[in-house]
């Protein structure tokens, strides 16, 4: 599991520096911490490092020797990987040979005689020879044995999966932390914070002596470099070395966290999960213009204290969660921050589709989870418990996202009123009576009728000054300035008008067509029933 503490705790940074062999040692500051847990993995590494013969010679010969020719032999047929596992037996991790198939274990480390692996090389039993098809070289075979003989090392090993306890978070990766017991302090050990019971303790155990407490320009310039990753300014440093104050050492660590600058020092490690780049990188390299918006929302969210859980939650579907914030849009350039092979996108698309989302799934998988997910894209994880069928489900999570620029509005206030009246912009091109009619926009109703009561519309006919018919009939304009076409009747006419106004502004046009004496059966058409058909009015 990875736990990610957006802001350390102000007293977490040790006062102290441990004494090895009573010699002082030149470390960074701002490491403490972490020699403390690298003191603990050498422990750990030290005792698992105990072979038979407490050298490395062995681990040189089973790494040279042992495991390629269990790997040419054996392991196509007996590993977790081989689609037919031969009786039940695995040879590519320690677990599998200790635990054996269905005749039990493979190996008696000590004692290769009664150990059934070497009976099966030696093709001793009729019922028992492998390799089956073609038996071991001597050589091959008193190289087995004589590794049998030696302890049978072998540092493969292999987790037992999570269907073996029927519960899936069973794994060892999945499981929640326990917070450990804190050690108690000495009276020689003045400690204030739990970090300073663990150094003492550990230093009580191993016979050493603590240094004496860090004076504060020490102290002030390891805050700096922790919390800022820069050197205080000397008049800083002259201020807290002369200040008086007890709470001056508390009250420098609120400052130092209060400020912008932790943000920018702290988020630079999540940029570095997400593989931030302000560029697509490969061979093209194309430089990504908005992607300090993403940037930017990092350290904010830093400064910010935005809880763990939260911040999972913006950069994986911040329009879901979050859709009335619009600011958080710039969060969702988590999946993007990778890299994009854009070279791949023109020429194989399906390729690149495939690609991308693994990118997707991979740093989704291994910022939020700690899990790598990408091994079972080509076959079930063989060191974590996922699946093909779990990773290409993994997968259509993001089938239908794509990586691009998207405009958003970076204030929510905006973002609203934008919603708002592209809404009501819809409504009133789809007439949309429930939505233009609500009680919010009655107002608006109103306003919009008492123009027309006030100011109803005039209508002024237009004088045409010139009148052309493009079929030849003749255009006359009578004395209420309309036009009546005589003579020749085509089939198709275009009649072209041109009339001068003293308007300033023109809110609608109306065509009338009128009925006449002179037109068949009155009009308004001369058409023998006296109808037309209207096809086209342009006005400019």
């Amino acid at each position: 599991m990875l736990t990610v503490l957006l802001r350390p705790i102000p007293h977490l940074i040790s006062m102290h520096w441990p004494i090895v062999n009573n010699r002082q040692q030149n470390i960074a500051p701002g490491f403490q911490i972490l020699l403390l847990i690298a003191a603990a993995m050498v422990t750990r590494s030290a005792a698992n490092a105990q072979t038979p013969e407490g050298n490395a010679d062995v681990e040189r010969f089973f790494a040279d020797k042992i495991e390629p020719l269990l790997r040419a032999h054996c392991l196509e047929c007996h590993s977790h990987a081989a689609e037919q596992m031969g009786g039940g037996l695995t040879l590519d991790s320690r677990n599998g040979w200790e635990e054996g198939g269905g005749r039990g274990p493979a190996i008696v480390p000590g004692n290769p005689d009664e150990s059934l692996l070497i009976k099966a090389v030696r093709h001793e039993d009729a019922d028992l020879k492998m390799p089956p098809d073609e038996k071991l070289t001597a050589a091959d075979i008193e190289l087995v044995v004589e590794w049998i003989r030696r302890g049978a090392f072998d540092p493969r090993k292999q987790i037992p999966p999570p269907e073996a306890t029927g519960d899936p978070l069973h794994w060892w990766s999945l499981r929640p932390l326990k917070r450990p017991d804190v050690p108690g302090l000495a009276d020689d050990a003045p400690g204030t914070n739990p970090i300073d019971a663990y150094v003492f303790d550990r230093l009580r155990q191993q016979q050493l002596t603590p240094v004496p407490q860090a004076d504060r320009r020490t102290l002030i310039r390891r805050l700096y470099f922790d919390l800022h990753g820069l050197p205080p300014e000397p008049n800083a440093v002259m201020t807290f070395v002369s200040d008086p104050d007890p709470m001056a050492y508390e009250k420098l660590v609120d400052r130092l966290l209060a400020s912008e600058r932790y943000g920018e020092r702290w988020a630079r490690h999540w940029l570095d999960t997400v593989h931030f780049a302000d560029s697509h990188g490969c061979e093209h390299d194309v430089f990504r213009p908005n992607a300090w918006r993403y940037r930017d929302y990092v350290i904010s969210s830093f400064n910010g204290d935005t809880h763990w859980d939260r911040f999972i939650r913006e950069q994986l579907a911040a329009d879901r969660f979050y859709p009335d914030d619009s600011g958080l849009i710039a969060a969702l350039g988590f999946v993007a921050a990778g890299p994009l092979e854009l070279s791949r996108a023109s020429t194989a698309p399906v390729t690149f589709d495939y690609l991308d989302r693994d990118d997707m799934v991979g740093q989704t998988m291994s910022a939020f989870a700690s899990t790598t997910a990408n091994c079972a894209r080509c076959h079930n994880h063989k060191f974590d418990p996922i699946t093909q069928v779990d990773y290409y489900s993994l997968q259509a999570v993001f089938a239908g996202t794509g990586k691009g620029d998207v405009e958003f509005d970076s204030d929510p206030a905006v973002a609203s009123q934008r919603r708002r009246w592209k809404a009501l912009l819809t409504a009133a091109d789809t007439n949309d009576r429930v939505v233009l009619l609500a009680p919010e926009y009655q107002e608006f109703v109103d306003q919009w009728e008492q123009k027309f009561v006030s100011d109803p519309v005039t209508w002024e006919t237009l004088l045409p000054a010139t009148f052309v018919s493009s079929g030849g009939a003749t255009l006359k304009r009578l004395d209420d300035s309309s036009l009546l076409a005589s003579d020749v009747r085509p089939d198709v006419d275009t009649y072209t008008v041109t009339a001068p106004t003293i308007l300033k502004k023109l809110t609608a046009l109306r065509l009338e067509v009128l009925t006449d004496d002179s037109l068949p059966m009155r009009g308004p058409g001369r058409q023998d029933n006296g109808n037309l058909h209207l096809t086209e009015f342009e006005a400019s």
